[in-house]
């Protein structure tokens, strides 16, 4: 099949399932996407008391999807709540279609067909499209700005564009340091070895765009940040609130880092402010001081983290009552993951083995310094869905190969070294 039939069929039929799901599934807001959306709905009327609510008074980096979603309800009126999940399947759409052209890029054309065929039909990727969650869009912007920083070529334009999608993607939802993070340990050594080789104009002009890039990022969160707090809405910046929240809940061991009333309680006992800070560092020094139980505690995180079953299907059907469903979806979708976690292997193995920094190394330094990361934040089995589009380009790689050793009868460590070629690297 030619790329234009493949991408035309196969996008065609994620969207039209996606749309099947969100119309079948007539699930309402709940958790924190209820309060979000409740305080886009007096956004979107002109009341923005919501701002002083403890919810955003401890965490004001949600005003930026809260601000999205009020632009739309304002935008569409009674039909927003169709049209907040109708872009999340297009946002969703849009990602598989990026997932497509990064493992394309990465690896080859089949590989990344493949890629696109398992975000497209990985269900947790289809049953949350009814759930106003910032996931969707916040993945398509910051895949998008690693896409865009990854394409070969002298146009600054480009990466001031990636710039702008990784900023905006942050403001959706706050994790753009990971990609930042993963954009240093990338270009870095590969400019050092530039530099070293002689290509210092090349080094030097590549070493512009990055800081171009970081640049635009961080105007974005400055400018966004102004705009709430001189108009009023906000009452501190985006960047404020409460910082050591998420790593006290994520370093309790009883609990394994995940949220838990005990938690919530003893910082609710502290004003909002120096106080609870101060509070909230006294226990992260106490569960930090028990080295064994700490690493012990992390390996427990790691497995549950991204051996759990997914919790989609709940997110997904609350409201509905539908319990049959949720089990039979959660049955469903284990085996998947199950056989992505196998090709990822394979595809780690025949990155060794090839040696080259490619752009799947930038995906695996982002995926590493995201589970990094949750070693010691609070952890929920859907914080795994931000980066399952870069799991999946990377497992992509493995399925590519699997293939190639079925249909040639050769062991996999033996394959590679006739036809370098077919590594697709």
């Amino acid at each position: 099949m030619s790329k234009i039939k493949f991408l035309i069929l196969i996008l065609s039929l994620g969207f039209g399932l996606r749309i099947a799901w969100i119309l079948w599934n007539p699930a309402p807001p709940a958790s924190d996407f209820l309060f979000m959306y409740n305080a886009a709905l007096h956004a979107a009327a002109g009341d923005f008391s919501f701002g002083e609510s403890p919810y955003y008074t401890s965490f004001p980096y949600q005003f930026g999807f809260t601000m999205y979603e009020a632009l739309i309800i304002g935008l569409f009126g009674n039909h927003h709540l169709f049209v907040l999940k109708l872009l999340n399947v297009l946002f969703s759409t849009g990602t598989a279609l990026v997932v497509y052209l990064f493992a394309s890029k990465a690896f080859n054309e089949t590989s990344g067909r493949i890629a696109m065929l398992f975000y497209l039909f990985y269900l947790p990727n289809i049953t949350m499209c009814s759930v106003l969650t910032n996931q969707h869009i916040s993945v398509f912007l910051f895949l998008l700005g690693c896409l865009l920083l990854l394409q070969r070529g002298d146009s600054a334009v480009r990466w001031l564009l990636a710039g702008l999608a990784l900023g905006l993607g942050n403001l959706m939802r706050p994790i753009g340091v990971v990609y930042l993070a993963g954009m240093l340990f990338f270009f870095v050594p590969v400019s050092w070895r530039l530099w070293r080789t002689a290509f210092k104009r090349q080094t030097a002009i590549n070493a512009a765009k990055l800081a171009g890039a970081i640049a635009v990022y961080v105007l974005v969160q400055l400018s966004a940040s102004f705009l709430l707090v001189s108009s009023g809405i906000a009452g501190q910046p985006l960047s404020g609130g409460d910082k050591y929240w998420k790593f006290m809940v994520g370093l309790n061991a009883e609990t394994n880092g995940s949220w838990n009333m005990e938690d919530s309680r003893y910082a609710n006992r502290y004003a909002f402010g120096e106080e609870r800070h101060r509070a909230e560092l006294i226990k992260i020094k106490e569960r930090l001081e028990n080295k064994p139980e700490l690493l012990a505690l992390m390996g427990r995180k790691l497995t549950l983290l991204w051996g759990s079953p997914d919790s989609s299907p709940y997110w997904s059907l609350q409201g509905i009552n539908r319990q049959d469903l949720e089990s039979l979806l959660s049955k469903w979708e284990q085996p998947f993951y199950v056989l992505m976690c196998a090709f990822g292997t394979v595809s780690m193995i025949m990155l060794w083995r090839s040696g080259r920094q490619s752009e799947a190394v930038f995906g695996l330094v982002v995926l590493l310094l995201y589970a990094a990361a949750h070693l010691l934040i609070e952890i929920q089995s859907r914080y795994r869905l931000d980066l399952i589009p870069v799991f999946i380009l990377l497992q992509s790689c493995g399925a590519y190969h699997a293939y190639i050793w079925i249909r040639e009868a050769r062991l996999p460590f033996g394959y590679g070294q006739r036809n370098g070629k077919e590594l697709g690297m």
